[in-house]
């Protein structure tokens, strides 16, 4: 048995396996079934199952099996005991599952990908990137009925941004994750396919009118034009770059794209008009059984209710005056109230369901849309300062660096994130912590040992 398994996980096949995985988890859209509960939709996606395909080799390497470090670790069990603890109160939410796998991921990260080196993973992390690109730009074509709709409406001004959340989501998380993975992704793509990634993920970012995408995909510009070999701004570039703006500009101008996120950007609320009710739109929406409907979206634009399929209309009036009082500006005016209630917090994934039972909230949406207060009304004020914490420490880390701050493209993607956690993710995104588990081997941080002794603590482990 133990050959078996050490002639299937060859370092080859590992390298190949932990790719699939990336892959995965760039599309839980692949799911096989799911479980609706009254506190949520348990997703039976195949990246979970997928996983276990790294648990031969875990048992044969059991007794060098390494954990997260230990303030991971702790916050792991910490956020377990306390959802354990609410649930005859509040309920188990699917948030347990989404902390449980992403504890699983790191263990794999940690041990089946101990041997590799920094290239190997960026090499890694690049093709994942890339081949969501690829497989996104595909998928979107097959709506092409939808992207037409939006374009002839940006051109003629009917509409603005806002139509953009009727783009059918890969990541079963709304345009503004899809837009959000694609700009993170930036931070690892090299050399000359590097431009096309960039663009395609500009041009998809105004098209959907997300603003959270185009500061994903700006903040991995604005590194590449600081740190990237190949990108870095020098002056024999600036015409050149000056060349690619101009024409990226003319498109984004000529095609209404801009003119229609800028207004999406001041104005917040999509202006009511009669193409929400018109026959061309609905026969589009109805065609397109992809399309995600507001109950399984965790990534929605602000105030406005996403198409349920095969709706004749949205399910909340755009021209609703108390639309814009159920966003994530509602969101927010709760938490102070829920924190002096209950500064233990509600468990994990918890938060969203009191609310909206507690406090008269009544909107779809299911996250905070901000992980600090995710974790502060979830985890109650000891997972406010582990938030807190992780943070100062990213900071604290990236000083020492002075004055190569954010070097890395780790320190890139995880500068981002932090940036966009201010207005949307919950916290436990499983694609970032496959990424974050990478990082923390790139850190060289101490590792927690199993076995043979209980979690006896480990020197520090170059990689």
């Amino acid at each position: 048995m133990h050959k078996m398994v050490e002639r299937f996980y060859t370092k080859d096949n590992r390298w190949k396996l932990l790719l699939a995985q990336l892959l995965l988890l760039y599309v839980p859209l692949i799911q096989f079934f799911s479980i609706r509960t009254d506190n949520g939709i348990i997703p039976a996606s195949a990246c979970y199952f997928f996983s276990l395909v790294f648990v031969p080799y875990l048992i044969r390497n059991i007794k060098t099996l390494r954990l997260p470090p230990w303030y991971l670790t702790a916050l792991y069990f910490y956020v377990m005991l306390l959802a354990a603890m609410r649930i005859s109160q509040y309920g188990l939410s699917k948030s347990v599952l989404h902390w449980t796998f992403g504890f699983y991921l790191l263990i794999v990260i940690l041990n089946v990908g101990a041997e590799y080196q920094k290239e190997e993973w960026l090499r890694m992390l690049e093709t994942g990137a890339c081949i969501f690109a690829v497989v996104h730009f595909i998928f979107i074509l097959f709506h092409w009925e939808i992207v037409c709709f939006l374009l002839k409406g940006y051109f003629w001004g009917e509409i603005n941004g806002g139509g953009g959340m009727y783009l059918p989501s890969l990541t079963r998380g709304g345009r503004n994750l899809d837009c959000t993975w694609l700009g993170l992704g930036a931070f690892f793509v090299r050399g000359k396919k590097k431009l096309i990634y960039v663009t395609y993920a500009i041009l998809f970012s105004f098209l959907g009118g997300s603003r959270v995408g185009v500061i994903a995909i700006g903040m991995a510009v604005l590194w590449s034009l600081i740190y990237d070999p190949i990108y870095k701004l020098t002056v024999k570039k600036i015409k050149w770059y000056a060349l690619y703006a101009t024409i990226l500009l003319l498109i984004l101008f000529c095609s209404g794209m801009a003119q229609a996120f800028l207004l999406r950007m001041f104005s917040g609320i999509e202006s009511p008009g009669q193409w929400l009710q018109s026959q061309e739109i609905n026969n589009i929406f109805t065609s397109n059984s992809s399309v995600s409907s507001a109950a399984d979206i965790q990534e929605l634009p602000i105030d406005i209710q996403e198409p349920s399929v095969g709706t004749q209309e949205p399910s909340i009036a755009l021209n609703d005056p108390t639309v814009i009082l159920s966003g994530r500006a509602a969101i927010w005016m709760n938490v102070p109230k829920m924190i002096k209630d209950n500064p233990f917090g509600y468990g994990v994934g918890n938060a969203m369901r009191v609310m909206k039972t507690q406090y008269g909230f009544s909107s779809y949406e299911d996250i905070v849309h901000n992980v600090f207060f995710q974790w502060l009304v979830d985890e109650g004020i000891l997972g406010g300062i582990a938030y807190l914490s992780l943070l100062a420490a990213f900071l604290h880390r990236q000083w020492k660096k002075r004055p190569h701050f954010f070097q890395s493209a780790f320190d890139g993607y995880f500068l981002t994130y932090f940036v966009l956690s201010m207005v949307q993710f919950h916290g436990g995104e499983a694609l970032m912590i496959f990424v974050l588990g990478i990082a923390l081997m790139r850190w060289k941080a101490t590792f927690i040992s199993t076995i043979p002794w209980l979690f006896a603590f480990n020197r520090k482990r170059p990689l």
